[in-house]
């Protein structure tokens, strides 16, 4: 397996890590990394450095600790609730992963999947392009597609303005 084939492969199981580690306990951080370890790393890869700088990318260099450890907390039940809900972090990484083409539509919630779209629709994309972008099933995409387009209509109903 080449270098890129095997970052398209981490990718998505270093954000589920991220999400068994925030969201789902033990068992299923233990799947995610039995998963990643299970890949088939190139000779000159290492596997856990690449999912060590892999999660450190994902990282955003802009938060301070506070707010990039913060969702630890929710482990000790005696400490202040979270300042932003951890889940929301999550789904954030997930639609600016999937809006790189670096998470593919089977991976995204149908929350997320639909801001996705919304979004690649917004920058002007055909239904085709976002289909492919996101490596996704075509009545999936367009279950999304069409999700955004009564949303819009309802947005110009109400507002009085063509959609």
């Amino acid at each position: 397996m080449d270098r890129a084939t095997y970052l398209d492969n981490l990718v998505p199981l270093a954000v589920r890590l991220v999400c068994a580690v925030h969201d789902e306990g033990p068992a299923a951080t233990t799947a995610a990394l039995d998963a990643i370890a299970a890949l088939d790393a190139p000779d000159d890869v290492h596997p856990w450095t690449a999912l060590a700088v892999t999660l450190a990318a994902m990282s955003d260099p802009n938060r301070g600790t506070e707010d990039t450890l913060g969702w630890v907390r929710h482990l000790d039940p005696g400490t202040d609730a979270l300042p932003i809900p951890h889940q929301n972090i999550n789904t954030r990484l997930a639609i600016e992963l999937a809006l790189a083409g670096n998470l593919p539509a089977h991976a995204l919630t149908n929350d997320e999947g639909a801001e996705v779209v919304r979004i690649l629709l917004e920058r002007g994309w055909p239904e085709n392009e976002i289909r492919d972008h996101l490596d996704g099933e075509p009545a999936l995409i367009h279950r999304w597609v069409v999700r955004e387009h009564a949303a819009r209509a309802r947005g110009a109903k109400k507002t009085g303005t063509a959609a």
